[in-house]
């Protein structure tokens, strides 16, 4: 570690591996990395094994974290994941959120410049949108203070991103759909942030591919203000059309539950009578009696990783790293073969 052989961040070998590689008991190996750890050369994650901890350069330094939102739905894992790396790494961690409002975004952009951040990880707001706080992220640039953008990023700027690749997850969500045998598939997606832009897109790919006209009829978009209110009230006008859809494409397993909910009160079946893939992999995704199949969300690995590659920006040993995650489709019971569909 001190002559740089294992790098920061680096995971080291687990407890068995060592004893078998160095001929010794466990009780030495064990010892061996509390010693470690007390001289502030490792960190442990749990759940996840012993790292290389990263150079006393970065202890003490205040990271900013803002969010659109804190402690709802897949955010308190995200938030998780990066804290026991910054805490690990000795950073102070100061958190924000914007409510997904570009006003906030700005007051939150306007109180951090004010303050001595080393560095700040943030997720863009309605990063669909037109964005006047650009002048903001500049003035970070100017100052020389790192920054990575989670989930989004405002391409104008060319910064460094974690991200999920959303148009092949959208596209691998309707292709499970088109796998078994339905036609008429509707979408609902979000219309103000990248992610549901680029979801949307990847589902009329795959209907396109497949020679599915896209209907405008089955195709919803709403606003982060209109979360509780659209997909309830475009679901129930999706069960007056004709015929009705056989298979439905939900940004988030939020929209999805509310789907659930409005097709439980017109009495329709999940996945009898329709079918459902939804994203993120939520808690919610298994919370009803209807457990969702759906796009795979990292949490709390991607939390981790956008952490360290901040610290890696931190210690100048990378400028503007970039991660795409690939998505990944969890199969539950929300979706059945067109074929058992009740006509």
């Amino acid at each position: 570690m001190k002559r740089g052989a294992i790098t920061p961040g680096s995971q080291l070998p687990s407890e068995n591996m060592l004893v078998d590689q160095f001929k010794i008991s466990r009780h030495t190996v064990r010892k061996a990395l509390r010693d470690l750890e007390i001289e502030g050369l490792i960190f442990r994650e749990q759940g996840r094994g012993t790292f290389c901890a990263y150079p006393a350069t970065a202890k003490g330094q205040t990271v900013a974290v803002v969010t659109t939102y804190i402690s709802e739905y897949i955010f308190p894992a995200v938030i998780r994941g990066i804290e026991e790396v910054l805490s690990a790494a000795g950073c102070l961690l100061l958190l924000a959120s914007t409510g997904n409002a570009k006003s906030k975004e700005a007051t939150c952009l306007e109180n951090l410049l004010q303050q001595k951040i080393a560095g700040l990880i943030i997720e863009p707001t309605q990063s669909a949108r037109e964005n006047g706080n650009l002048a903001y992220y500049r003035e970070l640039d100017k100052r020389g203070i790192p920054y990575l953008m989670l989930h989004a990023y405002y391409p104008e700027l060319d910064p460094a991103y974690i991200i999920m690749d959303d148009e092949k997850g959208g596209y691998m969500a309707t292709q499970q759909l088109i796998a078994l045998g339905h036609r008429r598939i509707a979408g609902i997606f979000k219309a103000d942030d990248q992610q549901g832009v680029k979801r949307r897109a990847g589902y009329l790919k795959a209907l396109q591919e497949h020679g599915i006209e896209p209907l405008p009829a089955l195709i919803g978009s709403y606003e982060t203000e209109e979360l509780y209110s659209f997909p309830y009230q475009f679901t129930r006008q999706l069960l007056q059309e004709t015929p009705v859809p056989t298979g439905m494409v939900c940004y988030n397993d939020q929209v999805a539950l509310i789907v659930l909910e409005a097709l439980r009160e017109e009495g329709v079946k999940v996945p009898e009578e329709i079918s459902l893939v939804s994203f993120d992999d939520s808690r919610l995704a298994v919370a009803s009696e209807v457990k969702l199949t759906g796009v795979k969300h990292p949490k709390s690995a991607m939390g981790r990783q956008a952490a360290r590659m901040l610290l890696d920006m931190l210690e100048n040993k990378t400028h503007k790293p970039r991660l795409v995650y690939q998505p990944e489709l969890i199969l539950r019971t929300s979706c059945a073969a067109e074929g058992r569909v009740k006509k």
